[in-house]
């Protein structure tokens, strides 16, 4: 449905809500129908909106780019003037990595950063991947992400009380308000990649792309496990160990059983009313197209939306990400629960290896996360035994 359809069809169910005598089984259908169609009015607005801006960004002319293997900076965009983000160091750093041989210009703006002797990744790149990496790895965009170098310790808003009404004269008390106090160190991802000599044959725009392109996979790749199942000892925490699972947040399956619209209701109800806004779902695309596709009967109900190829469970937003165990699933807030930082920029080491004629890449970054409120994440899963 487009906007306009889920506005009418809004509109159409307040009307019946009017009528007093509307039983309470329809009530409950009502309700789950709206809380989809308000979650598909916000993503269709949230669609609009970004196609909006991009078409502002185009007819501006915003961003940077690169024509004959040289960067362009275009004249409404606000320069860096820090060496690194120079179009001539960033030319130079690029083909250094392919084993191209400098011109004298590029070898003094090889020199500019004081003590980086090139190593510096210029700014423009290390956007570039950064920018990959969060579209590779979505869930870096759900948490509360930092970018401080080395380590960071930071509060994340707790338990909170409502605001109450107070009888003029009497004495205002504190609430029980909580501050979550979060340490976050660095834990260096790497990935090591060898290429064959054929890439000093690229174009520098192609090179950078393909380049960023892989690495940024890669690095990805590595920091989603982290936030899907790291342990938190001695290496990043991630939602799979937000709490020790037991009947209180959490709906087990029996092993022979299929999962079921019951057991869906019941994960959602057991998440708490603080953390429902902005919730969403986290589990495989095979679990959901396994599990819980089987569940949807378009005749009665709606358990599932698709729009704009994205999912959503009985309203709630659902994310896919392969490295969630099969058969399981989790919802809950992830900016409020989990805490993260990217506590070193994104940087690449190269180096030629004569005996095999190609080229060593390694990406390194240094990250940690950490989950701040457990109770901000219930979870379903199926019984092993």
């Amino acid at each position: 449905m487009n906007l306009k359809e889920i506005r009418s069809k809004l509109a159409s169910l307040t009307e019946e809500l009017k009528d007093e005598s509307i039983t309470a089984e329809r009530l409950t259908a009502i309700e789950t129908e709206m809380r989809s169609l308000k979650a598909q009015e916000k993503a269709c607005t949230e669609a609009a909106e970004k196609r909006q801006k991009l078409l502002g960004e185009i007819a501006a002319g915003a961003g940077e780019s690169i024509e004959n293997g040289q960067p362009q900076q275009r004249n409404n965009v606000l320069a860096d003037d820090s060496p690194i983000a120079a179009p001539e160091y960033r030319n130079a750093y690029l083909k250094r990595l392919q084993g191209k041989e400098l011109s004298a210009m590029e070898e003094r703006a090889m020199t500019t950063v004081s003590g980086s002797v090139g190593n510096a990744i210029p700014t423009q790149t290390a956007n570039m991947i950064l920018t990959k990496i969060q579209q590779y790895a979505p869930l870096l965009a759900e948490i509360t992400l930092l970018q401080v170098a080395g380590n960071v310790t930071f509060v994340m808003e707790g338990v909170t009380a409502d605001a109450a009404k107070h009888t003029e004269g009497a004495t205002i008390n504190a609430s029980d308000d909580t501050l979550v106090k979060i340490t976050l160190n660095g834990y260096e991802i790497n990935k090591l990649v060898t290429i064959s000599k054929s890439v000093s044959t690229m174009s520098i725009p192609a090179f950078e792309g393909w380049l960023t392109d892989m690495l940024a996979r890669k690095a990805a790749k590595c920091i989603s496990g982290y936030l899907v199942s790291g342990t938190g000892s001695s290496e990043p925490q991630g939602v799979a160990t937000a709490q020790t699972w037991d009947a209180t947040n959490s709906v087990t399956v029996a092993l022979a059983s299929a999962t079921s619209a019951t057991n869906i209701r019941t994960m959602i109800g057991l998440l708490p009313g603080g953390y429902d806004a902005g919730a969403k779902f986290l589990m495989s695309k095979k679990t959901l197209f396994s599990d819980i596709m089987e569940l949807q009967d378009n005749a009665k109900h709606d358990l599932v939306k698709e729009v704009n190829g994205v999912y959503f469970i009985y309203g709630y937003e659902v994310m896919l990400d392969d490295r969630v165990t099969l058969h399981e699933a989790y919802l809950g807030n992830f900016k409020q629960g989990i805490a993260g930082n990217l506590s070193e920029n994104v940087n690449i080491v190269s180096d030629f290896d004569i005996h095999t004629n190609s080229f060593d890449y390694l990406v390194a970054a240094a990250f940690d996360s950490k989950v701040a409120i457990g109770e901000a994440f219930v979870k379903l899963a199926k019984a092993t035994a």
